[in-house]
């Protein structure tokens, strides 16, 4: 997709194949082995006065920046090839590194929006919002993308892969090349050289500050960890999906749910987060020897990712549930899960609708609270939520609307697309459906999907379709 001089491609189009075999190796030799660390740890693992890099941690998505001199430079994800090109930050970049006499590189870097995190304190889902942003936002939207340097793949013909132990040197060098001014829109990231035993003070720091976190590398080996927020919620379990796993049947994932104050004269409960990661295999198999006397009728139809059900249940038990961050928006869209009303003595619950509830990021299991009452204190609303009145519930839309549908042959072949607007409160509410029909072909049917944010970039996607799929001969035939 072009629009003016920024384009977009969505995957595969890095057809370079030694650029994307480079790119690719240091995501999986380099990126891929930072560690992961809990905030509990940092004293333990850093205790001494060694000198570390602590680095500001980015939230938006991990690119790779192609500059030649005298070519277009672009940003690309690899493996997968989307593309990005032409937006204001990359062309910043560009301007940056002829002056600075370079003729060619390849950098890792962050694309992310300054306004991650907004006024109100609230954060925004920073890969999202720039997903949302590269395809759909318009020139004031591009113009808010950021590029922070983390990394020097190569530069000028020198393969810089092997300098993880020394990477105080590809600081400087990024330093030299365009700066460390946090404000502009290219930058090195942001960091300081501190004694390892002061790294739990300086991320105590940046998550009071707001911060996504810390990478911290070590400056004389090829060692590197990132460390996030945790965040300890406990909430009541009110469902299970039931599946396979390893040879065993057990629940894959727990439906859980938090508690408005008031509970006594009229219990309400807000669906919380489905947690899966962290549940042992013991645990799996015993929890559903034990939910699954407790199943009672499902209020609206839940599935997973994979489109299991989600067996209700009565909500009694308490789990412990870690994550790193509480998401209320992706994007400019509002977070909202489902309002329930529990009902004691009937068994039953009741849908009222669907109303604001952050999101927990990377949600896992972590033990069941069994010394805690939900209805008692144990799974308050208040854990998540500063103000806590009983919100006014959006009913769900179901409603999906046929905007085209245009039926084309050639002989035995046929094309079909159809778009549709799915109702609801939805980051892509439009849907593009492309089915080509091939009697002759070793794959006779073959079917794509596409998603879009707007109308317009719908029937833009369906134009492109038309175009690209409708040989010399093909003739409408129906609807």
């Amino acid at each position: 997709m072009m629009r003016g001089r920024y384009g977009i491609a969505s995957g595969g189009a890095v057809i370079d194949h030694v650029l994307m075999s480079v790119a690719s190796e240091f995501e999986n030799q380099v990126m891929r082995k930072i560690q992961a660390l809990a905030p509990m740890e940092l004293p333990q693992r850093f205790p001494g006065t060694d000198p570390v890099l602590a680095a500001h941690k980015y939230d938006g998505e991990g690119v790779l920046v192609h500059y030649a001199e005298g070519e277009e430079s672009f940003a690309f994800s690899a493996p997968g090839g989307r593309v990005r090109l032409g937006f204001p930050a990359l062309d910043e970049l560009t301007e940056r590194f002829r002056a600075a006499g370079c003729k060619r590189a390849l950098l890792r870097c962050e694309l992310y929006l300054e306004s991650a995190a907004a006024a109100d304190g609230a954060r925004r889902s920073g890969v999202s919002e720039v997903i949302r942003v590269s395809f759909s936002g318009g020139d004031e939207d591009l113009a808010r993308l950021r590029l922070a340097l983390l990394d020097i793949v190569m530069l000028d013909g020198k393969d810089m892969r092997g300098q993880q132990s020394d990477f105080a040197r590809t600081m400087e060098r990024l330093s030299e090349l365009v700066g460390t001014g946090s404000s502009a829109r290219v930058h090195v990231q942001q960091a300081e050289v501190l004694p390892e035993r002061e790294i739990a003070a300086a991320f105590a720091r940046s998550v009071e500050a707001g911060g996504e976190g810390l990478i911290i590398r070590r400056l004389n080996r090829a060692e590197a960890f990132k460390v996030k927020p945790q965040r300890s919620i406990d909430a009541l379990v009110i469902g299970f999906v039931e599946g396979e796993f390893e040879g065993h049947v057990g629940v894959t994932s727990l439906l859980t749910a938090l508690v408005y104050p008031g509970a006594d004269s009229d219990p309400q409960l807000q669906t919380f987060v489905r947690v899966g990661s962290g549940l042992s295999d013991a645990e799996r198999i015993g929890l559903l020897d034990r939910l699954c006397p407790q199943i009672v009728e499902a209020p609206l139809p839940m599935t997973d990712s994979s489109g299991r059900s989600v067996n209700f249940v009565r909500p009694q038990l308490v789990a412990e549930v870690h994550g790193e961050d509480l998401i209320v928006a992706e994007g400019a869209r509002e977070l909202r899960t489902q309002l329930l009303t529990w009902d004691a003595g009937s068994g039953q619950y009741r849908f009222l609708g669907l109303t604001p509830c952050p999101r927990l990021s990377f949600a896992r299991f972590h033990c069941l609270r069994e010394d805690k009452d939900g209805w008692r204190g144990g799974a308050r609303i208040e854990q998540i939520l500063t103000r806590v009145e009983r919100p006014t519930p959006v009913a769900e839309a179901t409603e999906t609307r046929l905007l085209r549908r245009e039926v084309y042959a050639k002989g035995e072949m046929l094309r079909k697309l159809v778009v549709v607007h799915k109702a609801g409160d939805l980051p892509f509410p439009y849907l593009i459906y492309w089915t080509d029909y091939s009697a002759r072909r070793a794959e006779p049917l073959k079917v794509s999907t596409q998603v879009a944010s707007t109308e317009a970039r719908a029937q833009a996607l369906a134009e492109q379709l038309l175009a690209e799929n409708l040989t010399k001969g093909f003739n409408r035939v129906g609807e």
